[in-house]
């Protein structure tokens, strides 16, 4: 069973969200049955690229258009999500930068199979560590600590390589009718937006094993099942 995923590094609900699938995947009873492919989404691809990024509270203020008021309203219902989780949450001293090097870091990375392991070290990097994911140091350093070598990185970096595939991921989301991350699209059967509790994932993954076991015919829609997202403009839910 093919399991899609539009995630972008800058949204917190998809650290989080990762997590609690990957948690159900482990309870859930045909995992090895799962075919997972991660994709890219970018919440806002102006934002400055190659270690230029900027404080993420300048950014939700003086571009996204949160009120410090509101910022404090996002900042303790994630740090809850992340409590639960069992992740450090230092989201307030976060960089905002853009994600495009990062995701074809991530499409290097799926060549070999190692794409799941550098989208962790990434998404860490972001909402735990506070590092700057657009600096492309930081891109070699995590994509050799995952297996990746350090030249065919440098190289990737230094091309257009995978922008293309970035693109097509982007209008594919949308084409299905999906404009907010994350979003984990089941044999194209079920969809849940967010970052959804562990049970939820679990009872989801089951119903969509079912039907594709089962050979049912597609819906024309999937069913959805929404949380807390971030859209297309750069701005999270609270």
């Amino acid at each position: 069973m093919k399991i899609e995923v539009w995630t972008d590094i800058m949204c917190p609900y998809c650290h989080i969200g990762k997590i609690h699938y990957e948690t159900a995947l482990k309870q859930f009873e045909h995992g090895d049955e799962v075919e997972l492919e991660w994709k890219a989404f970018q919440l806002n691809p102006d934002l400055p690229d190659r270690g230029k990024g900027y404080p993420i509270e300048e950014y939700l203020i003086q571009t996204a258009g949160f009120t410090p008021g509101k910022l404090t309203n996002m900042y303790e219902a994630i740090k809850r999500l992340a409590d639960n989780a069992g992740v450090p949450f230092n989201l307030p001293n976060a960089i905002a930068a853009s994600t495009r090097d990062a995701h074809r870091l991530i499409k290097l990375a799926a060549t070999k199979g190692l794409d799941t392991v550098v989208l962790q070290k990434l998404t860490k990097a972001y909402f735990e560590e506070a590092k700057d994911y657009s600096d492309h140091d930081l891109l070699i350093a995590i994509g050799t600590d995952s297996g990746l070598e350090e030249i065919e990185i440098r190289t990737m970096l230094d091309s257009d390589d995978f922008l293309y595939e970035i693109k097509q991921d982007i209008q594919e989301m949308a084409n299905l009718g999906f404009d907010t991350v994350p979003t984990f699209l089941m044999d194209r059967r079920q969809a849940i937006i967010g970052s959804e509790p562990v049970d939820l994932f679990l009872k989801v993954l089951r119903k969509a094993h079912a039907d594709w076991r089962n050979r049912k015919e597609r819906e024309h829609e999937p069913v959805v099942t929404k949380g807390k997202s971030c859209s297309a403009d750069g701005v999270c839910e609270i």
